[in-house]
């Protein structure tokens, strides 16, 4: 391990403080337990200071309710658990409660851990920054922002916070929290550029979004269940949210009415998801399933039976820096994209054959796209063997992390060695 970190003569500690992380379903929760395994596989420890699992119901799992404290481990992973307000949906007092109070709770948490070289937090929730800033303080450690959302950007271009008092107060925690960070990580190069802006190019990591190419790979047919003999699946795997314009599928089901072979999947939970089964069933959509989230074991399947997957965004500058997760796990399946938005993701999708692009919020062009992969089976297996090939390459999970810890001191990240 010396040769990444050598200004250590020992295991490197690492805190990661995260309000999302398994059990729960997420993009998140899958990248922060990867980082974590790939961390332990090279040797270093890890312990994650977590909140009770609640997302994205924004409702306590039973075996964790009325806890205030709880030790575990996830997949070998230690974790600490703290209490939450568990909220969720377009309710900015009760969300803001929620993201407060683990923000207060967890301090305890970080202060029962280890003492760490190192506090990774993630953001969002990016009030999560100030816990990480006053444990590095309390604990002398530098603290590195993983940054997945450029918040508070995100929550005024799609009309979540709209109080401008309320937005330059988040943006002037935004830029203390930078600009005191050892480093800051994006996970996108839009966000890795945004951040740029405030602290440099110096101390800012790319960290992207990867997949575990194991466990994710070809297997199985028929979907776990989700799709009958003859049917031609196209696949939604995620959070049903606001950013996804999800109508935008509904859209593209409403003109393949003429070709019931074609089913669209939508897999996973969400504040949208009520009003998008209420919208299916006033227009008699009988086209589109919706189920409940599955483990992300149990995915595989799901993914190689579709035709290919549908990962859209809503039309917005911010998601022009964007890179949806959902991408890779698909690819790794050798199930193509079609990816509906503009910018980073899309260019990737584009330029690597492994899939199609079509106009963010257009269901004609998305439902034109879906005919054209239902009628060329041939062509959906090169895009998704390109998409394979693509993942094995550059996005695994072990590749990821290599790469970051090696260039974590190459840019003068570690402190001295403490005493044991």
């Amino acid at each position: 391990m010396r040769a990444y970190f050598g200004a250590f003569e020992r295991t490197v500690r690492f805190l990661l403080l995260t309000q999302y992380f398994p059990p729960e379903v997420g993009a998140p929760q899958v990248r922060l337990l990867a980082l974590a395994h790939q961390l332990q596989a090279l040797g270093q420890q890890v312990t994650v200071v977590t909140a009770m699992p609640n997302y994205p119901a924004g409702v306590v799992r039973a075996d964790y309710r009325g806890r205030w404290l709880v030790r575990e481990e996830v997949d070998g992973v230690p974790v600490v658990r703290t209490r939450i307000y568990a909220a969720t949906g377009r309710g900015v007092a009760r969300r803001m409660a929620g993201y407060l109070s683990f923000c207060a709770t967890s301090i305890v948490g970080c202060l029962l851990a280890d003492p760490p070289d190192y506090v990774l937090v993630e953001s969002p929730p990016l009030f999560l920054g100030a816990t990480a800033w006053l444990v590095g303080l309390l604990r002398r450690a530098p603290y590195v922002m993983i940054v997945s959302d450029l918040w508070p950007a995100s929550a005024r271009d799609l009309g979540i916070i709209t109080n401008r008092y309320a937005l330059g107060l988040a943006g002037m925690l935004e830029r203390f929290l930078y600009r005191r960070s050892a480093r800051v990580a994006g996970v996108t190069h839009g966000i890795c550029e945004a951040v740029a802006e405030t602290i440099g190019t110096e101390r800012v990591m790319f960290l992207p979004n990867g997949v575990d190419t194991t466990t994710f790979c070809p297997q199985g047919d028929g979907a776990g269940g989700l799709l009958r003999p003859g049917e031609v699946g196209f696949l939604y795997a995620g959070t049903h949210g606001y950013a996804q314009g999800l109508d935008l599928i509904l859209g593209a089901a409403d003109l393949l009415r003429g070709r019931p072979e074609i089913v669209f999947l939508l897999v996973g939970e969400g504040p949208e998801k009520a009003r998008l089964q209420d919208l299916a069933r006033e227009r008699g959509l009988t086209n589109v399933r919706f189920e409940d989230p599955r483990p992300s074991r149990d995915m595989p399947p799901v993914f190689t039976a579709a035709r290919a997957s549908i990962v859209p965004l809503l039309d917005r500058p911010l998601f022009r820096g964007a890179r949806p997760s959902k991408i890779f796990p698909s690819l790794a399946c050798c199930t193509p994209v079609i990816y509906s938005g503009v910018g980073e993701a899309a260019d990737l999708v584009e330029s690597s054959g492994a899939g199609l692009v079509v106009p963010p919020e257009r269901p004609a062009e998305l439902a034109a796209a879906v005919r054209h992969l239902a009628d060329d089976p041939g062509l959906a297996a090169a895009l998704g063997a390109a998409g394979r090939r693509l993942v094995e390459r550059d996005y695994s999970w072990s590749a990821i992390a290599e790469r970051w810890l090696a260039e974590l001191p190459a840019r003068g990240a570690a402190l001295p060695a403490r005493s044991t």
